[in-house]
Formats: C-alpha cells, sequence, structure tokens
C-alpha cells in the first residue's frame, strides 16, 4: 500500500499541475482573442503589455492570470484595427519560474506552445 502510495502521489500532483498551466494558457489565449475581437469591433489598435506593466493611454492594456501566473510578451503584441496580431513571443510563469513559452502563429492571434532549441542545436 506505501508503494503504491509514493507512486501515486507524486504523478497526481504533477498531473494537477499540468492541468492548471493548460487552463491558464486557455484563459490567456482567450483574453487576447477577446481583445483582438475588441480591436476590430472599435476599429481602433490595441497593444498588449506585459503582466505588471502600467498602460499609458486607452489603446494599451494587460490582462490578470490566476493568483501566482504571470506572463511576459517580446515585444509587447500589437493588434491592429482588423484584429491582426504581430509575431511576437510570450512566456507564463508561475511563481517567476517559466512554465510555459508560447509564438503567436499568424495574424489570428493564436498562440502555440513550443520549446526554444539551444543556439546552434537543430
Amino acid at each position: 500500500m506505501a508503494l503504491a502510495t509514493a507512486i501515486i502521489l507524486p504523478n497526481g500532483a504533477r498531473l494537477m499541475d499540468q492541468t492548471v498551466a493548460q487552463s491558464v494558457f486557455f484563459e490567456f489565449q482567450r483574453d487576447v482573442l477577446q481583445l483582438r475581437r475588441e480591436a476590430n469591433r472599435s476599429g481602433a489598435a490595441i497593444t498588449l503589455l506585459s503582466g505588471g506593466a502600467e498602460p499609458a493611454d486607452a489603446t494599451q492594456r494587460t490582462l490578470t492570470l490566476r493568483e501566482g501566473w504571470s506572463y511576459a510578451l517580446t515585444p509587447a503584441l500589437s493588434i491592429d484595427e482588423a484584429g491582426a496580431c504581430a509575431p511576437g513571443e510570450a512566456v507564463l510563469t508561475r511563481n517567476d519560474v517559466p512554465v510555459m513559452r508560447l509564438r503567436v502563429e499568424g495574424a489570428g492571434c493564436r498562440f502555440i506552445r513550443y520549446l526554444p532549441t539551444a543556439a546552434g542545436r537543430r
């Protein structure tokens, strides 16, 4: 019984962490797509800043993620008045530890997960 507990508990905790990370990613994607729709409907460009940044005007926005989670965008994500996104990357972090790296795939503001390769490796 103790052996079964020793095997199942760590795997269960890891599975729960992966589920929470995926949920945060889906929420982040949903919020970005809502900004895209807003830009398209209003006809005004929107710039999404990294979490914790202070918007300087009404066209700049930030998102709020779950407690303990944050994101960093490089560069700030530009969404034009037609709702198209510029290329960029995002890193989702939990308690300042990078958990997921994302990049914008096409003008549709869809983020995909990727693993960056080390310089010189293929």
